[in-house]
C-alpha cells in the first residue's frame, strides 16, 4: 500500500563551483567550501526540527554531497523511523539535472510504497525541477524560487508547511 510521508521535504542541492569555472564533466561539479559551510547549518537546523529518515537524491556529486550532509545531520541527532532503521540515501535518477519533472511523477508512486508510515522524507535536486516538483506536490501554481540549500516542507506529501531560505538560518 502507497505510504503518504509525515512531512516531504523538497530541497535545492548547496552552492556549487561555477560551471564557468568547472572543466570537468558537469555531473561531477562539487559544493564549494563556502556551499558546505552553508549546507551543514541548513541542515543541521533541518535535522533538529523534522529528524529525516529516508534522503532522495539525484546522482550528480553536488546533490549527493548536499544529502549526505543531511544524513550526517539526521544521524546526529539520532534520527530513526518507525521501526527504529537509521536514516537511508537512495539515488533517484529522476531528480538528476535538466530530466523533465514529470519524469519524478512517473516514480512518485513507486517510491509512495517503499515509505513506511510516519517517515521524513528529503528529496534533494537541482533547480528548476525541484521548485516545479513543490508546485506538483502543493499545489502551488507559481515558482517559489528554492535557493541553493533552501527547503520547503510539505505536510502529508501536500500542504506547504514551512518555505526556508538559507539565508534565514545563517
Amino acid at each position: 500500500m502507497a505510504e503518504v510521508p509525515k512531512f516531504l521535504i523538497l530541497m535545492r542541492h548547496g552552492p556549487s563551483v561555477d560551471p564557468v569555472d568547472w572543466k570537468a564533466a558537469e555531473k561531477l561539479r562539487p559544493l564549494t567550501p563556502e556551499g558546505i559551510i552553508l549546507t551543514d547549518a541548513v541542515c543541521k537546523r533541518m535535522a533538529i526540527s523534522f529528524r529525516p529518515t529516508l534522503i532522495l537524491t539525484s546522482e550528480y556529486v553536488r546533490a549527493r554531497e548536499t544529502a549526505d550532509r543531511v544524513m550526517l545531520a539526521a544521524q546526529a541527532v539520532g534520527a530513526t523511523d518507525g521501526a527504529g532503521k537509521p536514516p537511508q540515501i537512495q539515488i533517484v535518477s529522476e531528480l538528476n539535472q535538466n530530466r523533465p519533472w514529470g519524469d519524478w511523477r512517473d516514480v512518485w508512486h513507486d517510491i509512495q510504497n517503499t515509505i513506511d508510515p510516519g517517515e521524513v522524507v528529503v528529496v534533494v535536486g537541482h533547480g528548476p525541477s525541484i521548485n516545479e516538483i513543490l508546485c506538483w506536490h502543493s499545489g502551488i501554481n507559481f515558482n517559489v524560487g528554492l535557493k541553493k540549500s533552501g527547503f520547503a516542507v510539505l505536510q502529508n506529501a501536500h500542504k506547504l508547511v514551512a518555505y526556508v531560505p538559507p539565508q534565514i538560518i545563517t
